[in-house]
């Protein structure tokens, strides 16, 4: 008798979506180390952002949100060219915050808040990069369509959380 294999065919799981569930599952751990950090040294510190430091501002950051979550929704309706756009127009918004911040003096040598900061947003910026070219994939292999999908979802969950413990809270 020949083994059944549970995820082979139609009716289990592909490779591809086991790949990149494993993939989405190991970055969320990297990302979950990165906001882990950033949590225990603003609890210890006694200010945050430390005094005289540049603040976040909710502007641009804001509108950024509201790009991604429609970059988003489009992904899960299968439009994934203008899921493309809009992921390259957070990346450029990310771009121009950049350089705003650090006008105002907020780098990586501003100290923990601006390493931590900085490291967040550019390791998230990296991410959303790696999501815009497996959606460039899969304008060529429809199989990365699903795989797209799945990533761009989580990118959008992180910067979620990110916004929420960098510019809100």
């Amino acid at each position: 008798m020949k083994p059944v294999n549970q995820f082979a065919g139609s009716a289990g799981l592909s490779n591809g979506r086991l790949g990149m569930m494993l993939l989405v599952g190991t970055e969320t751990v990297l990302f979950s180390c990165f906001i882990g950090a950033y949590i225990v040294l603003r609890a210890a510190a006694y200010h945050w952002p430390p005094l005289g430091t540049p603040s976040l501002s909710l502007d641009l950051s804001s509108v950024n949100t509201g790009i991604l979550i429609l970059s988003t929704i489009l992904a899960y309706r299968r439009r994934l060219g203008a899921t493309f756009v809009f992921g390259v127009i957070f990346l450029l918004l990310q771009g121009v915050e950049f350089h705003r911040l650090y006008a105002q003096g907020l780098t990586l040598k501003t100290g923990t808040y601006g390493a931590l900061f900085y490291t967040l947003i550019t390791c998230h910026g990296l991410h959303v990069l790696g999501g815009l070219v497996i959606l460039a994939g899969s304008f060529w292999k429809d199989a990365w369509a699903e795989y797209a999908e799945m990533y761009w979802h989580f990118v959008t969950a992180v910067w979620l959380v990110l916004f929420g413990i960098l510019y809100i809270l």
